[in-house]
């Protein structure tokens, strides 16, 4: 008998399919049901959360536009380190009224949440390590900031006599 690719009950999950507490909670809870309903095979009520969930991060943005394709560009446009490739796929399958196929509906579902983490989790991390290491660089002393005038010879030169 054939041995599966992945064997699911052995791998960790990523980390960004855990929906994150810096996700907001509209979204989280929108994400969390179109995934159960997923998990049952119910595509009309995962679908329409998902899209719910998707518009509810529009609204969230600031992003007011009715047309999908334009949200979708302004939304990237305000994430650039997020991967283009994510927004492409989750207008490719988040656009339209039609209830998703199972598989297409739990692809839409990971890439969303790539998508969340991406924004709310890793940018907050950034942010966080960013202000950390600014305090820290506030606090040396401005003269140990700057380079040091006279370099030490390294050790060829010194060696072949060249003596700066």
């Amino acid at each position: 008998m054939l041995q599966p690719v992945v064997d699911k009950d052995h791998v960790i999950e990523p980390r960004f399919l855990t929906l994150d507490r810096r996700i907001p909670e509209q979204i989280r809870q929108l994400v969390a049901e179109a995934d159960g309903c997923a998990s049952m095979s119910f595509a009309v009520g995962g679908s329409s959360c998902m899209r719910l969930a998707i518009r509810q991060a529009f609204e969230l943005e600031s992003i007011a536009s009715d047309d999908f394709h334009t949200a979708i560009v302004a939304l990237r446009g305000k994430h650039p380190s997020v991967a283009p490739t994510l927004f492409q796929v989750i207008e490719r399958l988040g656009a339209g009224d039609e209830p998703l196929q199972a598989d297409t509906l739990k692809a839409l579902i990971a890439t969303f949440k790539a998508v969340l983490y991406e924004m709310y989790v890793l940018g907050e991390e950034r942010r966080e390590t960013l202000a950390y290491l600014s305090e820290i660089l506030q606090a040396l002393d401005a003269d140990k900031m700057l380079p040091n005038p006279n370099p030490r010879p390294t050790r060829a030169a010194r060696d072949s006599g060249d003596r700066r």
